[in-house]
């Protein structure tokens, strides 16, 4: 009898020294790549639970459309370059003999419409011609002389080249053009769905063939690094669990506990609001915590883990 209220008494000893646990599950972060634009699957190149590695393709979208984009802002940016070249070159050497032959046209015509009202003044003044000859030998001159003027103008601004204001709008007009070139060929790029981080393919509910419409979700991932516990924390434990803190993880069928590290603890309870509860209820309350696991833990995301807390 004395021997069974020795061991009695080491149990019930034994018991009070375990220290509490509470439960939780392994949780990894979630990657969601959703369409960019509303188009037909074009192919899938992964399937639900093959892990795939950053830059993987894993899905991509008909980019027939994209690609028809990117070569007008392509032709666009060819046809704005080549104005700004040519603004910025000046005129060619053909342009140039061009005005200067009009101009010398223009002033021989001028010279041939001076003499010739001289001409008409000279018999005007003699009573042999009429006020009417007169007029028509001076508009002629004045005629002949705003060619010239018009002549020697334009040859002026093929020797002077663009102004500044020209060559400013058109160096505006390749910078938009390439502006728009380079969104384009953001959103042919964006049809090939690639992966981010390190991750388990977890849901693929879409496949090749089907018709998405901008924003649905396409593939949904599980990051392999950085998994985690997510427990909900007795408000008990406030006071003695922070950010930071170590804790044992216990898994079922593994003697050795696993070290994990509170990554942080929600600052408002899960549940009903502090303030709508009595003193009793608020010992009740649950604030959500993640507790980081080491890199290298290789446990499944779901699993049901025991999480112990102080005594």
């Amino acid at each position: 009898m004395r021997v069974f209220c020795v061991w009695l008494c080491f149990l019930l000893t034994a018991c009070q020294d375990e220290a509490p646990r509470i439960y939780g599950t392994v949780e990894r972060d979630r990657l969601t790549l959703t369409a960019p634009v509303g188009e037909l699957i074009a192919a899938t190149y992964v399937t639900e639970g093959q892990r795939v590695q950053a830059g993987d393709l894993l899905l991509e979208l008909d980019a027939t459309a994209a690609q028809a984009r990117v070569a007008q802002r392509q032709g666009e940016l060819i046809r704005a370059s080549a104005q700004l070249e040519e603004i910025t070159k000046g005129a060619r050497d053909e342009e140039l003999a061009r005005a200067q032959a009009l101009l010398t046209s223009t002033q021989a015509t001028l010279e041939e419409a001076a003499n010739r009202y001289e001409r008409v003044l000279r018999l005007f003044n003699t009573k042999v011609l009429t006020e009417a000859d007169l007029d028509s030998a001076r508009a002629v001159k004045i005629t002949a002389q705003a060619a010239r003027d018009r002549a020697s103008e334009s040859l002026r601004e093929l020797v002077n080249g663009a102004r500044g204001e020209q060559v400013t709008q058109a160096k505006a007009a390749v910078d938009i053009a390439n502006a728009q070139l380079t969104l384009e060929q953001k959103g042919l790029s964006d049809l090939q769905l690639r992966a981010a981080r390190a991750a388990v393919v977890d849901n693929l509910p879409w496949h090749t063939g089907d018709r998405v419409t901008a924003g649905t979700q396409l593939i949904s991932l599980l990051m392999v690094e950085k998994p985690y516990v997510r427990v909900y924390l007795p408000s008990r434990y406030l006071t003695q669990v922070k950010a930071g803190s170590v804790l044992d993880i216990w898994v079922d069928g593994q003697s050795i506990a696993i070290p994990g590290r509170v990554r942080a603890i929600r600052s408002q309870p899960a549940y009903t609001p502090y303030y709508a509860l009595n003193e009793r209820d608020r010992s009740r309350l649950m604030y959500l915590c993640d507790i980081e696991l080491p890199e290298s833990s290789e446990l499944p995301t779901g699993l049901a883990v025991e999480v112990g807390m102080p005594k």
